[in-house]
């Protein structure tokens, strides 16, 4: 068998094993105590893409016991020897791309690792199997797999910055996968780093230009940077290969709400309730339409369909709270408006109109208080509301 097969192996059972299991399929020579704690140390580095620690201790390894052949073959996998090729050439021998039965151990010990969440380790294995078979597509639908499950995993322990640079690792084993450029992109949009996701975009719509779904992710970014008409052709590109996408006609609403194109926005936003009428933001977005037409009745009966599908919708608490407040139910409005502080704390409109409904209530100091916390949070954006004239 090749010495390329029994690297393979080699990192396989180390992934799985933690240790060196005795077998005729090993490279020659005895494997010294110092030197397999030095191989698992290397090993759990290059699994967290701890670079170059790893190849750095093997290399230091090597350099008091220069006959140490399997630190020198786990050397050679890791891929640090990007200053030597011709060695790294002569450490792997013939890359055994033709030997199926090594490629499914592999990806075999790869997919036992994944089901078991060790996503770095199971990449490794698929991108083990990918230097050998760049184009083996079952590697690299594991690895757009594992790298993915990696990255949501990141993102929600709080490390957004992670879950970028797991796909950022990802890219240089498969730049030529829309998919991942599409998902390294979305996380950038997360980060705010436009430039970035924009070229991921970009190189991912010359490598499939008919996937809608890069198109979505182009509208969503243009949405980001507030470039409003690209936002909109890419989704209306977008509906046009999938014309029944009830998020896709919220979203084209959505834009066109914000351009004040009001009739076309409602029409949009009509379309996605009547294909997806289990549903909050549309009849949301509907009712905020009707409340900025002065259509109060019809508003709050909209919004009150949003409070029975998300009682602590913060948007349709506060559409309540300004119908009672311009109708002078006070104690009603605020009811209302003290739920949507408590149920979406970081929303500005909820303490502003809060606040001036305390005001009317002659309660002060909280009033001041909301009213103080709805400038923190940058409360600009809303219009105050008037209370209904009562006649002469």
């Amino acid at each position: 068998m090749h010495r390329a097969s029994h690297l393979l192996i080699l990192v396989a059972a180390l992934g799985l094993a933690g240790e060196l299991p005795a077998s005729p399929r090993w490279p020659s020579g005895a494997c010294s105590i110092a030197e397999a704690v030095t191989l698992k140390q290397a090993h759990a580095l290059n699994a967290q893409h701890e670079l170059p620690s790893a190849p750095n201790l093997l290399r230091t390894y090597l350099a008091g016991d220069a006959g140490a052949t399997y630190a020198s073959v786990l050397l050679a996998e890791v891929g640090q020897n990007a200053n030597k090729p011709a060695n790294a050439t002569r450490l792997l021998g013939e890359a055994p791309s033709d030997d199926p039965q090594v490629l499914a151990e592999i990806l075999a010990a790869g997919k036992v690792l994944l089901s078991e969440q060790r996503y770095p380790e199971a990449m490794d294995r698929f991108e083990a199997v990918l230097q050998l078979s760049p184009h083996d597509q079952e590697a690299r639908n594991l690895e757009l797999e594992a790298v993915t499950k990696l990255a949501v995993s990141a993102a929600q322990a709080g490390n957004p910055e992670a879950a970028l640079k797991a796909f950022e690792h990802a890219r240089t084993k498969m730049p030529d996968n829309s998919r991942l450029l599409m998902e390294l992109a979305l996380q950038a949009i997360e980060l705010r780093l436009f430039s970035e996701a924009d070229e991921a975009l970009q190189t991912a719509r010359r490598l499939d230009p008919h996937d809608p779904d890069l198109l979505y992710a182009s509208a969503r970014l243009a949405l980001e940077e507030q470039h409003m008409p690209a936002a909109e052709a890419h989704l209306r590109a977008y509906l046009a290969a999938r014309p029944n996408d009830a998020s896709a006609h919220y979203g084209l609403g959505h834009i066109l709400a914000m351009e004040q194109r009001d009739d076309e926005a409602r029409k949009e936003f009509v379309r996605s309730t009547e294909l997806q009428p289990l549903q909050a933001e549309s009849y949301y977005q509907i009712g905020q339409l009707d409340l900025n037409a002065g259509q109060s009745d019809e508003a709050a009966k909209l919004f009150q369909r949003v409070i029975l599908r998300d009682p602590n919708h913060g948007g349709a608490l506060v559409g309540l709270g300004q119908i009672a407040f311009q109708a002078r139910n006070y104690p009603q409005a605020a009811t209302f408006l003290e739920r949507a502080v408590k149920a979406a704390p970081e929303y500005g409109p909820a303490h502003y109109y809060y606040g001036l409904t305390l005001a009317r209530l002659g309660r002060k100091t909280e009033a001041d208080e909301e009213l103080k916390k709805a400038t923190e949070l940058g409360q600009a954006a809303a219009k105050p509301v008037q209370a209904a004239p009562t006649g002469p």
